[in-house]
């Protein structure tokens, strides 16, 4: 498996970025070969209030968000806690003395402790749960916070059956070190203890590591904190705005996802939600494209939110329609 996964690698470094390595990559049994798993997980409180409109609704609930930064320093996106899973492979597992093992439980998401002894799982709920907190423990680690934990047993897995994480695999890779195809595992967790507080008022930006920060958001401002056009020096590898944007479209989904378990899913409640968010945006709310970034249809997104394809479709139509009336109005003024 390790030389298949050494040749698909060089395939693919060989391939120009874009089109040509996603169309790679759509072959499953391709991308199975450089294949891992993410996980990360949506931390928020507050609770739904009576109001005339979702945004009123929602005005009380935050979620917790991660400044990221890349390797330069820049900035690199907004986020939920997680990160890729640490894995280790049989062949490495074996190969080491029992002391060895029992080193990497906490530092390897499928080294777990049996019995008082190290073993090696293949259990993709043990190690979604154990690749949250290692990236949690991780990314705090880089804001100067340590000793605060969530409970894993309360993580609210969301369903994302055929989401996909690579577009640093296919628009950013440049042929040098690891680089996986990734499959991501989203989250939700309330918090009734004060910790996105604490988090806030614990974070200090320090030189490296991938966070800057950590900032408390309202749900309803997150909803549209993706499609922000970017400063040519502050903008990701698609445009977005590195600052006010998520970073990755599947931990924006879980946003919605979360929006739309608070408010519920009927029809016209969900068109609603689309027109104000639209409205409350500068940039086209567009579900289509979040579809496109994730390797998805509009079918899945529509199960990911948990409303129909149908509503999910018409939701895109009325953003679309409020963005085009909002654009003309405003052509219009400075004519």
């Amino acid at each position: 498996m390790h030389k298949t996964q050494e040749v698909a690698l060089k395939i693919i470094a060989k391939t120009p970025k874009g089109a040509a390595r996603a169309k790679l990559l759509q072959n499953e049994a391709f991308r199975s070969l450089v294949l891992n798993s993410g996980a990360n997980v949506t931390i928020y409180d507050g609770e739904v209030q009576n109001g005339d409109s979702c945004g009123e609704r929602l005005q009380n609930v935050c979620i917790g968000l991660l400044q990221r930064q890349n390797k330069a320093g820049k900035p690199d996106g907004l986020g939920s806690l997680g990160g890729m899973a640490e894995r280790t492979g049989k062949k490495e597992f074996d190969s080491l003395n029992p002391e060895q093992r029992a080193e990497l439980i906490g530092q390897r998401d499928d080294v777990i402790s049996v019995h008082g002894m190290p073993h090696l799982t293949h259990r993709m709920d043990i190690i979604i749960h154990n690749n949250v907190m290692r990236e949690m423990r991780e990314e705090l680690a880089d804001l100067g916070i340590s000793g605060e934990l969530i409970n894993p047993d309360k993580l609210e897995l969301i369903a994302m059956p055929n989401v996909k994480d690579d577009n640093y695999m296919i628009n950013i890779w440049n042929g040098e070190g690891p680089c996986y195809a990734v499959t991501p595992y989203c989250h939700l967790y309330k918090d009734n203890e004060g910790l996105l507080d604490r988090l806030v008022a614990g974070a200090k930006e320090h030189a490296g590591g991938e966070a800057r920060g950590f900032i408390k958001m309202p749900l309803f401002e997150a909803l549209g904190a993706y499609g922000h056009s970017g400063a040519k020096d502050c903008a990701l590898e698609d445009g977005r705005d590195a600052i006010k944007d998520y970073r990755y479209p599947h931990e924006h989904l879980a946003a919605w996802r979360l929006a739309i378990n608070l408010l519920g899913n009927e029809q016209q409640t969900m068109l609603d939600l689309a027109k104000e968010v639209q409205d409350a945006s500068p940039h086209l709310i567009s579900f289509k494209r979040l579809a496109e970034a994730t390797g998805q249809t509009m079918k899945d997104v529509a199960a990911i939110i948990n409303v129909s394809t149908t509503t999910l479709q018409e939701m895109d139509r009325l953003a679309m329609q409020r963005f085009k009336a909002k654009s003309s109005r405003q052509n219009t003024a400075e004519i």
